[in-house]
């Protein structure tokens, strides 16, 4: 006996393409969720399941034996929408690499060949679970050997039915179906049923008289109105009734036994999942199909650099002068930064310049060089207009980093972390190493400490179960570097093939220098008024504290949500409005619902106000001045999707405006001598923009 899995192609595709949001794309911009909710779904359906045989159904375009007979069948549907047309190739690419039999036959749906299929595979005592979205093939089921795998929406989510599931489900057994949806009607197919009659009516009347003969044959029995209904309909009813019954003869060139799964070329897999960008499928593919050979389908070439470090000033100089040449042809020069503390707001631990990408050659300049007069002087001509253009993974903490050494970068030309965000604003994150899997189809050692500009300047691995090994900051960085310099081309060509070229060019990398230079000159706060500020929350929460003790009748800790349940609903004897996993809920939605049945209510809610106050914005702003008396928070360009900035440490977009005490941290923010601040917004800018779009 083998289990042979036969799937419903053309259904688990428009299921996956109306579940997943269009936003998953290429690199290139094609749209690719059809194909990626297919391919996901195929991966689990042979990891869950393991068949021993397996094939898939696809109709063809040409009409079938049911337009011949009903020329209206189906002729409500709409077309195909392009963006789902186009990607039918791609997913019979995908079956077609996984080595899984493919069936169709012109004349015939794809139900049909997995009719046909089934019933020769249940004859030579095979078992077979069907899998489709569509409801017809529940006449197929059949104890002890047929089941249905049922989508019943999304990607994930199936019913497994055998004849009591169908039961269950639609109130007839599975060979009964075929007359109770030729009683309910199929609108998807565009085959009316009878009036009045829903699914329960159609049910009950296919059990009570043995199917549709048994019901004309009973109009008498019926409600005047169905009596009607029924008659009226008969025709249509017995018209439904041929076309819904699934054909299980077809005449197919493959059998079951011709369904087994094929050899498969892990190079050609590998190959094509790179290309459609499904590294996240790699492992489940190796879960599903496995690897005769041993060899991981998802692995992508490591990238090592050859490093060379600058120990003496004259040394550093001549390699700088040497890498500031404009070289014509010549691609950006990669750099990448390791800091002794957090990026961007310590001092830099060094710079790695990548010298020739393809030989992996990178030249590290050590942080101990940068106060050397030479060194400086030539660091600066390397950044300065007219030289090489360069480019860097998240390039804003490294400018802000030199511009507190008063090296001023003007030749950036491409940030590689910016690209990736605006080739694809929805992903959330932009890991240098994901961002170098998917546009070079390579990836960083393992052992690297700092993939990220964020990452600290040496990274703490235990790589023998010894103890801590430490990868050098110039190693670390040195590999970064390198991943840059291989991006250059490749992620360059697809903002060009996507059209964000000029965005990326005019917008995003003019703006990283100005937010560099914002977050190291910082915003000027009046901090004397700031601990006034913070200094009256603090009294004001001990005042509400007081108030909350003797409406409670006892002290306790406010902040406390199990003690507080006691006093409120026990002690107090208030009615709760909500319940959690641990008790009834004391949230501020929730207490805003018991306001004026207890004065402590109230007491607790502006108790929670002021509190949010202090510790947000008195002690949380008091806490990021720098020494120089000013705030330096961090700008962040690829965070929001909608091309937004936001901020963080602290976050300067979210100064309380609503209340009083609110507006009056926003006075604690003030201009430099002299100068003075300017508030300027669009006025109905998203509208405006909707109105142009839309002429």
């Amino acid at each position: 006996m083998q289990t042979l899995m036969l799937i419903d192609g053309n259904s688990l595709t428009y299921r996956a393409f109306f579940a997943l949001p269009t936003d998953i794309t290429l690199a290139s911009g094609q749209v690719t969720n059809a194909v990626y909710g297919f391919t996901s779904m195929l991966l689990n359906l042979v990891r869950d399941h393991q068949p021993t045989a397996i094939g898939v159904a696809l109709d063809r375009p040409e009409p079938t034996f049911r337009h011949d007979a009903i020329p209206t069948y189906k002729g409500n549907r709409a077309e195909t929408p392009d963006i789902l047309r186009e990607q039918i190739g791609l997913v019979r690419q995908v079956i077609e690499t996984l080595a899984i039999p493919i069936i169709e036959i012109v004349g015939y749906e794809a139900d049909d060949v997995i009719a046909t299929l089934a019933t020769q595979a249940r004859d030579q005592g095979d078992e077979v679970l069907v899998v489709t979205g569509d409801r017809d093939a529940y006449q197929l089921v059949e104890d002890p050997l047929i089941r249905v795998l049922y989508n019943r929406r999304g990607v994930s989510d199936y019913a497994l039915y055998d004849e009591a599931g169908i039961l269950e489900r639609t109130g007839v057994p599975p060979t009964l179906y075929p007359q109770y949806a030729a009683l309910r009607g199929d609108p998807s197919d565009n085959l009316p049923g009878v009036p009045g009659v829903g699914e329960k009516t159609a049910a009950r009347l296919i059990m009570k008289y043995g199917g549709i003969d048994g019901i004309f044959e009973h109009l008498g029995d019926q409600t005047p109105k169905l009596r009607e209904n029924l008659a009226a309909h008969e025709v249509q009813v017995r018209s439904n009734a041929e076309v819904m019954l699934l054909v299980r003869d077809v005449v197919l060139d493959v059998g079951p036994a011709d369904l087994h799964r094929g050899p498969i070329d892990l190079g050609e897999v590998r190959k094509l999942f790179d290309f459609l960008e499904f590294r996240s499928l790699h492992d489940r593919f190796e879960e599903a199909f496995g690897s005769a050979t041993g060899a991981p389908v998802g692995g992508t070439d490591v990238l090592e650099a050859e490093v060379t470090e600058l120990a003496e000033p004259a040394a550093a100089v001549a390699a700088l002068v040497a890498l500031a040449a404009p070289v014509p042809g010549a691609p950006a020069l990669a750099v990448a930064a390791a800091w002794e503390g957090e990026a961007g707001r310590s001092s830099l631990a060094g710079l790695a310049l990548t010298v020739d990408a393809a030989a992996g050659e990178v030249t590290w300049l050590p942080g101990a060089l940068l106060d050397d007069a030479a060194v400086k002087v030539a660091l600066v001509a390397l950044v300065a207009p007219g030289a090489r253009p360069l480019a860097a993974h998240g390039a804003k903490p490294l400018l802000r980093s030199l511009t507190a050494l008063d090296v001023d970068v003007r030749t950036l030309a491409l940030d590689t972390q910016l690209a990736a965000y605006l080739l694809d604003p929805a992903e959330g994150r932009y890991l240098l190493d994901d961002v170098l899997a998917r546009y070079a189809a390579l990836r960083l050692p393992d052992d690297t400490g700092g993939a990220e500009a964020a990452a600290a300047a040496v990274g703490q691995l235990d790589l023998d179960g010894s103890g801590v090994d430490e990868v050098p900051p110039s190693r670390d960085a040195a590999r970064r570097s390198l991943a840059v310099a291989r991006l250059v081309v490749p992620i360059t060509a697809a903002l060009d093939a996507q059209g964000s070229r000029d965005l990326h060019d005019t917008i995003e990398i003019p703006l990283v220098r100005v937010l560099a230079k914002m977050e190291d000159v910082g915003v000027g706060v009046d901090a004397g008024e700031l601990r006034a500020l913070s200094d009256e929350l603090i009294a004001e929460c001990a005042r509400l504290t007081k108030e909350i003790w003797a409406d409670a009748e006892e002290e306790f800790n406010v902040n406390s949500t199990i003690k507080l349940r006691q006093i409120l609903f026990d002690r107090l004897g208030l009615v709760p409005t909500k319940k959690t996993k641990t008790g009834y809920s004391t949230d501020a939605a929730s207490l805003e619902k018991l306001a004026g049945q207890h004065p402590i209510v109230d007491h607790l809610l502006r108790y929670r106000e002021v509190e949010k106050l202090r510790s947000t914005y008195g002690e949380g702003l008091l806490n990021e001045i720098g020494a120089d008396g000013r705030i330096h928070a961090t700008f962040n360009q690829t965070v929001a999707r909608t091309g937004r900035l936001s901020s963080d440490q602290p976050n300067l977009h979210n100064i309380p405006v609503r209340t009083t005490e609110g507006r009056r941290f926003r006075k604690a923010f003030v201009p430099a001598p002299g100068c003075e601040l300017l508030v300027a917004d669009y006025n109905q800018i998203e509208l405006r923009c909707i109105a142009h779009l839309a002429q």
